[in-house]
C-alpha cells in the first residue's frame, strides 16, 4: 500500500506532461532542423527559372516569423492566376422607362398530335391546352438599338443556363440564356441518364449535375438513346423576349418607340422512330411589328398545319 502512494506522488511531482523544447530561427546554432527543412522545402518548389518571381512575391516580415520556418519559407506567396473577367456589359443604349410593348396570344391549329410512348414513359409532343394555347413558345427581338435598363449587381444579371431531369424529360423544353458568354447547367433526378449536350455525351448521375460553356445559337439537350423529352437552349444577347404561358399568353415590355422584327421560336415536335425519339426542324415565323408608346401592338400567332 505503501508503494502504491509513493508511485503517485511520484507521477504527480514530474507534471503529468514533458515541456516543448523551443522552436529557435531557422539555420541559428540550436536550430533543431526544422527552419533547415523548410528551407529545403521551399528550394525544391523554386528552381533558378522562378528566382525573379520568388523575389518579386516576397515581401514584409515573416508570416510568424523565424519560428515557424524563416524568411525563405514564411513569406512566400502563390501568385494569382491571371483570369480573364468576360465581357457581359449590354451592348445598346440603355434607356430608363421605355414604354413601348408587345403581346399576343399563340395558338394551335388543326389536330393536336398525339402522345408518344417510350422506353420511358409516355410523352406529350406539344403544350396544348383546352382552348388551343401553346405554352413554351419563345418570343424574342434580336436587334435591339435602345433597350430597358438591366440590373446590375456588380455584373449585369443573367436569365436561364438551368435545365432539370424531371422523370421522362429535360424541363423546361425551350429557354433563352442572356447575356453572353454563359454556361448551361444540367440537373438530375433519382434515376442516372447519359445525355447528349452539344457534341458531348456526358454521364449525369443520380441527383448529379453536369455543365457546358455555351455558343450563341442553339443547343439541344437530349438523351443519347433518345428516351427522354429534349430541351432547347437560346443563347443570344438580348434584353427583350418572353415565354407563352399555359394561355398562350406573352408580353414584352419596356421597348422604345420604333419598327422591330420578331423571333417567334417553338421546338420540333418530336415522332418515334424505332422506339426513340426524334426531331426535326424547329417552327420560327418572323413579324414584323410598329411600336408607339401610346399602347400596345398586338401580334397573333398561330402555329401547326
Amino acid at each position: 500500500m505503501r508503494l502504491v502512494v509513493v508511485v503517485i506522488a511520484v507521477i504527480g511531482a514530474c507534471g503529468g506532461r514533458p515541456a516543448q523544447a523551443p522552436l529557435h530561427p531557422a539555420g541559428s546554432e540550436r536550430d533543431d532542423g526544422h527552419g533547415l527543412l523548410a528551407q529545403a522545402s521551399a528550394q525544391i518548389l523554386i528552381d533558378e527559372a522562378d528566382e525573379k518571381l520568388q523575389a518579386a512575391t516576397h515581401h514584409g516580415a515573416a508570416y510568424g516569423g523565424a519560428a515557424y520556418g524563416g524568411q525563405s519559407y514564411a513569406t512566400f506567396e502563390v501568385p494569382a492566376w491571371p483570369v480573364a473577367v468576360p465581357n457581359r456589359t449590354p451592348k445598346y443604349n440603355q434607356v430608363p422607362n421605355l414604354g413601348g410593348a408587345i403581346d399576343g396570344v399563340v395558338r394551335w391549329r388543326g389536330a393536336v398530335p398525339s402522345k408518344l410512348a417510350t422506353s420511358c414513359g409516355e410523352l406529350e409532343p406539344v403544350r396544348v391546352g383546352a382552348d388551343r394555347a401553346v405554352a413554351g413558345v419563345l418570343i424574342y427581338i434580336e436587334r435591339v438599338q435602345v433597350g430597358r435598363v438591366l440590373r446590375n449587381d456588380g455584373r449585369p444579371v443573367s436569365v436561364g443556363g438551368t435545365i432539370v431531369k424531371r422523370g421522362c424529360r429535360f424541363e423546361p423544353r425551350v429557354q433563352l440564356v442572356t447575356p453572353l458568354p454563359a454556361a448551361v447547367a444540367v440537373h438530375g433526378d433519382a434515376k442516372p441518364a447519359r445525355v447528349r449536350l452539344a457534341d458531348k455525351v456526358l454521364e449525369l448521375h443520380a441527383g448529379g449535375r453536369i455543365a457546358l460553356q455555351l455558343q450563341p445559337g442553339v443547343t439541344r439537350v437530349e438523351a443519347e438513346d433518345g428516351s427522354l423529352g429534349a430541351a432547347w437552349v437560346i443563347a443570344l444577347d438580348t434584353p427583350s423576349y418572353a415565354l407563352t404561358d399555359d394561355h398562350g399568353r406573352f408580353r414584352i415590355d419596356e421597348l422604345a418607340a420604333g419598327s422591330y422584327e420578331l423571333t417567334i421560336w417553338s421546338p420540333p415536335v418530336a415522332t418515334l422512330k424505332e422506339g426513340a425519339l426524334t426531331y426535326g426542324a424547329p417552327t420560327i415565323l418572323k413579324r414584323t411589328v410598329r411600336v408607339t408608346h401610346a399602347r400596345a401592338s398586338r401580334v397573333d400567332v398561330t402555329l401547326g398545319r
